[in-house]
């Protein structure tokens, strides 16, 4: 996720030891990430050439790359105001030329950016460690990445909908406040429940990581799935309001599974999307 992500940034990347890292040239596996999404764009576009809709593409998210590259001098990025700064620029720019280059390729799609952010809520409450381990980063203002996200949502490219994912609790109501429509959480750490219900209930957009996708996790039916989605929703207590505005997914990504096994999840999640519709709204 993290090399992907990279392969389309300006900013010179090296991969060290353990992490990646600033360097002064792009390094050797920063022009190969970047021949392999160009590769799998490719793929991608031969598959859904004739495809006309909604079309989702995701990228790791500008601070959670903060939080795992590292300064040369060794330090998180994310230590350093001026390096905020360059990535986050360099980041909305990588978003427009993957988004331009779906649209190119797949004329009729309509790119959804998902941003995928589990360490933003760690990098809001100073969190991250030091290179040492012994000290942690100070934490980044709301204010701050509240108006990175804010651009973000302002982009051309972001016009048929910006989600952020985080499989962990992440500052929901900055986010909001922002200006990003869809929050997707994982519903077994969605962090602050009130902050998503109050976000519904104002016409927002809700992505329900319902399924449990950690490895070892068991394979739900889709009457589980159901069952374990009126159970997450009724102490909101939104009833209608959720129509049209819920989406179940898994609570992470599918790369790690068999091609098999994530068919069978995509498949699950769609029978039980049809089901919670009809519990809920009849």
């Amino acid at each position: 996720m993290v090399g992907r992500a990279l392969g389309l940034l300006e900013i010179g990347m090296e991969r060290g030891t353990t992490r990646w890292r600033v360097a002064a040239a792009h390094g050797q596996e920063q022009r190969r990430a970047r021949a392999m999404l160009r590769d799998d764009l490719d793929v991608f576009a031969e598959g859904f050439a004739s495809y006309e809709g909604p079309l989702k593409v995701s990228l790791a998210g500008p601070y959670t790359l903060l939080a795992v590259v590292d300064l040369a001098r060794g330090e998180p990025m994310v230590v350093d105001p001026g390096a905020r700064r360059d990535l986050v620029q360099a980041h909305a720019a990588a978003v427009e030329e993957l988004v331009a280059r779906v649209r190119a390729l797949i004329p009729g799609a309509q790119p959804i950016v998902q941003l995928d952010e589990p360490a933003l809520g760690a990098v809001a409450e100073g969190a991250i460690r030091s290179s040492s381990g012994l000290n942690q980063c100070p934490p980044v203002d709301a204010e701050e990445f509240g108006r990175a996200y804010r651009d973000l949502a302002g982009l051309d490219a972001a016009s048929s909908g910006l989600v952020v994912h985080s499989c962990a609790p992440a500052p929901w109501r900055t986010l909001v406040d922002a200006g990003v429509r869809t929050l997707a959480v994982d519903a077994d750490v969605p962090g602050d429940v009130d902050v998503l219900a109050e976000h519904v209930d104002s016409g927002g957009d809700l992505w329900l990581g319902i399924v449990p996708t950690s490895p070892g996790a068991s394979a739900l039916t889709p009457d589980q799935i159901v069952t374990r989605t009126l159970d997450w929703l009724r102490p909101l207590e939104l009833g209608g309001r959720l129509m049209g505005h819920l989406t179940l997914t898994p609570a992470c990504g599918l790369a790690s599974f068999a091609p098999a096994a994530a068919v069978r999840v995509a498949r699950s999640l769609r029978e039980a999307a049809g089901l919670v519709e009809e519990r809920l709204f009849g």
